[in-house]
């Protein structure tokens, strides 16, 4: 017997691991911003290492912890998402493809 899938609710979980996703990006760009602000009162070599290698400024520099936050985390769940439904696919293709190969092509 096939495995089937309850493909709404496949859907709606990818939907809002997606949403889960963006929220986390939006969520994590004010995080930084408002570390950056916090930071900004500080002055020195030491704050503009800090900021320029570890924090960063937004999520195109690898390696800080804004890259981190808004770039790569949202990207890992979104994948999470992607792989949800690839699977679901993937499972509606093999179940397909069985019924056309027991009923002789016929399906």
């Amino acid at each position: 017997m096939a495995m089937v899938v309850d493909n709404a609710a496949l859907e709606n979980a990818k939907s809002a691991i997606d949403d889960a996703s963006s929220n986390f990006k939006t969520m994590a760009s004010a995080f930084i911003s408002s570390l950056e602000g916090a930071l900004s009162t500080f002055e020195g070599e030491t704050k503009d290492v800090l900021m320029k290698d570890k924090i960063g400024t937004g999520e195109g520099t690898e390696g800080t912890l804004a890259y981190f936050l808004q770039k790569q985390v949202p990207d890992l769940i979104k994948g999470l998402g992607d792989l949800l439904e690839g699977n679901r696919t993937t499972i509606n293709d093999s179940d397909q493809k069985l019924a056309e190969a027991i009923s002789g092509g016929q399906g």
